[in-house]
């Protein structure tokens, strides 16, 4: 039996022993799980996919933190904050901090009283703070938290790191987010020294909240990329304790302030500039706004922008709502007829602003309406003709609609060419959005007729902002060069400039001649004509006024076929005033106009206006150390005395003398003396020898 037994295990084992048999079993398994093994980890490097449920389980969770840049300041031309940022901080409360652990706790009944005395006291500094609630009202607000679970209970208002620092010092509180139950947000608020003092330039952003509201305001919309400056960010995550600490596995970058933006805005004239303008119209109801410029004569550096508007009732509050200085694009009126004169002169038409030109009874062929000054004029003088200067000081329709179609009614197209050179017909790029286009009716256009170069002369079938106007007049200031506006001067990070702005030409529109000619014109609109207002301002001025009806708008239900009149006979008007001081030295270039609300009131250039821009001239005399001694000029020179002789010899040749040897070279002579332009005389009537009465007129040009 034990053969037999011994025979089968050797015919199974093959003749080997068990030994043998035994490692070769175990090797087989090795090599079956080795092959599992190798199968699994190729299935999980290719193939297999972890259940994110199951993986957020075993991965720390993480969180990405953004850190935000400062926000950069604007400044004023002297580096005067206009707008700067402050970190604000809203505290919110988890009312229901440390609940649970108290109610397990054995002596949890005793803990909770004692944390309830604690939000006594917390609410009692809380009342101290805020003054917006007392100390029952905001312990009402805890422990109403605290019984209905709420975990983001908002206390008080922003505050500021000063009193947030008071805030977190009281219980509660000063054990913090996990003991205490504090919540801080912090954010930076945008902070106005100056208040609303240009506040339509600073301008501003609005968050995507706002619905239908345009972001790019002014300066703050325009450049908030450049503000705002570049977001930082890090990695959190969390630890055994909950505690959020930086993720040393992930990269982090660091943010990067955003630049300060310097302007040309001059504070003093901004704050002189508002004032002055709200003085003038803010007893007046019936006027609904008012812009002003001031522009820096050499640069076209703007520094002054006010813009001042009430709402749609009127008599409500003047605030800046509005950039009536760019936007505001209208037929502007007589301070057009400068613009007339400009091209009349430079052509050559106009070649002495003593001219006379027929008055016709006001009227010019070819169905222009009536002037009122003509025929006032005519009444009072009995003569039949004047003269240009003399037009445009009591600022005549009929004087340049006869001058505009008299020398430019056969070839219309040369008058606008001039338009054209005067920035008038397009847009220039300014600093911040805003800018109107010019509406022009050229010829060949769709609305050009018989009437339309006649009308254009004085102000009307053209329509431009006022920055358009201001910039014209500043060129005639700066001697016929004409410098494009700009408002921001440089880009800056920690005072280093980074990024330079200045003054950019945009080529000479006239001849130096032609813009001592225009000078003597307007400053005998403020001595003799509309603006006499400012005849006695404590610097000389030159300029012109302007009065225009404004097109009304389709929801003013103007008149069928009568666009500056409603139903009931009322109209919108706009007085304007533009020039520039001091006239013998410009420096200064100035625009200001008034709008009206529907009324049977009409307004003038003259007035308001005019005397906002008296107001502003004398306190620039007034601030500016400049002008402190300085006397106005005129351009009257004092009559010497005749030499006591019967006789006269002829009149004595004058070209080539400067201006007070050619005065007291004729006046010994026996003879007065009047001039037109600054310089050297360059021509004199009479003419040199000619044999006059003693007491005659040497008039004599100067260039």
């Amino acid at each position: 039996m034990g053969q037999r037994r011994q025979a089968i295990k050797d015919k199974i084992l093959g003749g080997k022993d068990r030994v043998s048999v035994t490692l070769y079993l175990i090797y087989v398994i090795f090599l079956v799980v080795a092959v599992v093994v190798i199968a699994a980890l190729v299935n999980i490097h290719y193939f297999y996919k972890v259940d994110p449920k199951i993986e957020r389980l075993f991965r720390p969770r993480v969180l990405k933190r953004v850190d935000e840049p400062r926000r950069g300041d604007i400044l004023a031309r002297d580096g005067r904050i206009l707008a700067t940022s402050k970190p604000l901080y809203q505290i919110y409360m988890d009312c229901t901090v440390r609940k649970a652990e108290y109610r397990e706790a054995p002596k949890g009944d005793s803990l909770e009283t004692v944390w309830r005395n604690e939000a006594l006291e917390l609410a009692r500094g809380l009342a101290a703070i805020y003054r917006d609630k007392t100390g029952d009202e905001y312990y009402d607000l805890i422990i109403s938290g605290r019984d209905n679970g709420r975990q983001y209970v908002k206390i008080g208002y922003p505050i500021d790191h000063e009193t947030y620092l008071k805030a977190t010092a009281l219980p509660l509180f000063c054990g913090g987010a996990y003991k205490g139950g504090i919540i801080t947000e912090k954010r930076d608020s945008r902070i106005y020294p100056y208040g609303g003092i240009a506040r339509r330039t600073i301008g501003y952003v609005k968050s995507n909240s706002d619905a239908g509201a345009s972001k790019n305001i002014g300066i703050e919309g325009k450049y908030d990329s450049e503000l705002h400056g570049v977001d930082g960010y890090e990695w959190l995550r969390v630890t055994d304790k909950l505690k959020m600490v930086h993720n040393a596995d992930s990269a982090s970058v660091k943010a990067v302030d955003g630049m300060d933006i310097r302007t040309t805005i001059d504070v003093d004239l901004q704050d002189i500039t508002d004032k002055a303008l709200r003085r003038q119209i803010e007893d007046d109801p019936k006027i609904g706004a008012a812009c002003a410029i001031i522009l820096d004569v050499k640069t076209g550096a703007v520094r002054a922008m006010v813009n001042l508007q009430r709402d749609t009732t009127s008599g409500s509050p003047l605030e800046e709502r509005y950039n009536l200085a760019l936007g505001q694009v209208g037929e502007q009126g007589s301070v057009f007829k400068t613009v007339a004169l400009t091209s009349l002169v430079e052509d050559g038409y106009v070649k002495n602003l003593t001219d006379s030109i027929p008055t016709n009874g006001g009227i010019v062929k070819g169905g222009y309406n009536l002037d009122d000054h003509i025929r006032d004029y005519e009444r009072q003088t009995g003569r039949k003709h004047i003269t240009v200067l003399h037009g445009f000081e009591i600022s005549s329709n009929y004087v340049f609609t006869y001058l505009a179609t008299k020398y430019y009614g056969s070839n219309p197209q040369k008058y606008f060419d001039h338009i054209d050179k005067y920035q008038f017909s397009g847009r220039f790029d300014f600093d911040i959005p805003g800018l109107g286009t010019p509406q022009v009716t050229a010829p060949g256009s769709k609305y050009w007729n018989k009437l339309t170069l006649g009308t254009v002369a004085y102000g009307y079938g053209i329509a431009v902002s006022p920055l358009h106007v201001a910039t014209f007049y500043n060129a005639l200031a700066n001697r016929g060069r004409m410098m494009k506006p700009y408002l921001i001067e440089s880009f800056e990070r920690n005072g280093k400039v980074i990024e330079k702005h200045g003054p950019s030409d945009l080529g000479t529109i006239c001849s130096e001649a032609t813009a001592d000619t225009l000078r003597r014109a307007l400053l005998s609109v403020t001595k003799e004509g509309t603006a006499r207002r400012l005849k006695d301002a404590k610097l000389p001025v030159a300029g012109k006024t302007g009065t225009a009806r404004v097109v009304l708008s389709a929801n003013e239900k103007p008149r069928k076929g009568d666009a500056y009149h409603d139903a009931e006979g009322r109209m919108k008007n706009q007085g304007s005033f533009a020039g520039y001081f001091p006239a013998d030295d410009p420096q200064y270039t100035v625009f200001v106009t008034i709008y009206s609300y529907l009324s049977r009131t009409s307004y003038y250039g003259g007035t308001a206006p005019a005397l906002a821009v008296k107001e502003i001239v004398d306190n620039v005399y007034a601030m500016d150390t400049r002008w402190s001694e300085s006397v106005a000029k005129s351009g009257e020179v004092p009559v010497m005395a005749a030499p006591p002789k019967d006789t006269l010899k002829g009149v004595p040749a004058l070209k080539g003398l400067g201006l007070k040897d050619a005065v007291y070279m004729a006046e010994n002579a026996g003879y007065k003396c009047t001039y037109e332009g600054s310089g050297h005389v360059v021509s004199q009537t009479p003419a040199p020898g000619t044999k006059a009465s003693r007491g005659s007129v040497v008039n004599i040009v100067l260039k």
